[in-house]
């Protein structure tokens, strides 16, 4: 990449973090912010309108789903650039963001220099991760014995993962279908998919797993 304007553009919903971010980034000589929103609705507005090379996005955005917006964007333009930037962790989280066509994810307790690093690297063609979640995804493929245990939670689809986490959340069926734009009856056919998944008896059983999960993760 040379020293030409990189355009980003930053999707979250805290206020603050989106102009820290503009100020930290406009003061690089080869990057630009083009445009910020705080929801998906307004960033694919906006999105018409400006040229973007890379996209920061959340993954927990109110009332929508991160991953949900990588893949419409990612269909809708294939040579943006997305790097998720989440509270949330990399070995829960980043595998399936990379799958959903993320080219980064990079967790908010980094310095805003790795962040900045990364976008550089990203719009090179590279692919960023940090070494913890390189390291974790190469001795999981090599079913090393330091490889954690596989969650039985990787076995559901990344639909089946968004109710999961939904439900662990204490999110009802209705509020699941107005954030994922679904019937009541698919996300009620989706929680019987997750049970069976995960051999779960009875929605109260499932409810406990989720929130168990949740917790364990420091998601909540």
């Amino acid at each position: 990449m040379n020293k030409k304007e990189m355009s980003v553009f930053l999707l979250d919903d805290h206020a603050v973090l989106r102009e820290s971010l503009c100020i930290l980034m406009n003061k690089e000589t080869d990057m630009n912010v083009c445009g910020t929103a705080s929801d998906v609705a307004d960033a694919v507005s906006k999105l018409f309108k400006v040229h973007a090379d890379i996209i920061i996005v959340d993954l927990s955005l109110e009332n929508s789903n991160g991953m949900d917006f990588i893949k419409t964007i990612k269909a809708r333009y294939e040579d943006i650039r997305v790097i998720v930037l989440s509270m949330h962790d990399e070995l829960v989280f980043a595998e399936r963001c990379l799958r959903s066509g993320a080219d980064g994810y990079i967790m908010k307790s980094e310095k805003p220099s790795v962040l900045l690093s990364a976008i550089r690297q990203v719009m090179n063609g590279k692919i960023y991760l940090s070494e913890k979640m390189i390291q974790y995804i190469v001795a999981k493929s090599m079913n090393q014995k330091n490889a954690s245990e596989k969650d039985v939670v990787e076995s559901l689809s990344d639909r089946e993962f968004q109710v999961f986490q939904y439900i662990g959340e204490g999110y009802l069926s209705k509020q699941m279908a107005d954030f994922l734009n679904l019937s009541v009856k698919t996300i009620d056919s989706l929680r019987e998919n997750i049970k069976h998944k995960l051999g779960l008896e009875n929605a109260s059983e499932l409810t406990r797993y989720a929130i168990k999960w949740v917790h364990s993760k420091g998601i909540l």
